[in-house]
């Protein structure tokens, strides 16, 4: 695990288009930012949460990948 720890994080959809967009500022000032595309019918894979959960622990990435899939479940009613 990094130095380093997430300070702030959040999902949200893209406007006009079928992705969410997650941010992730960290302690160390870095910031990154990922648009993850998703069908209608609530199917997207996001395979850099395993750099996520190296970087910032299970947990971390467990609530992330949670989140992601809330929001888009909720886009794709």
């Amino acid at each position: 695990m990094s130095e380093y720890e997430i300070v702030n994080w959040s999902v949200k959809p893209v406007d006009g288009d079928n992705q969410v967009e997650l941010v992730i500022e960290s302690s160390d000032g870095n910031r990154w930012e990922y648009g993850i595309p998703y069908s209608k019918s609530g199917r997207y894979t996001f395979e850099e949460v395993d750099v996520i959960a190296t970087d910032f622990g299970e947990e971390a990435a467990e609530e992330i990948t949670e989140r992601l899939g809330q929001v888009i479940e909720k886009l794709c009613e």
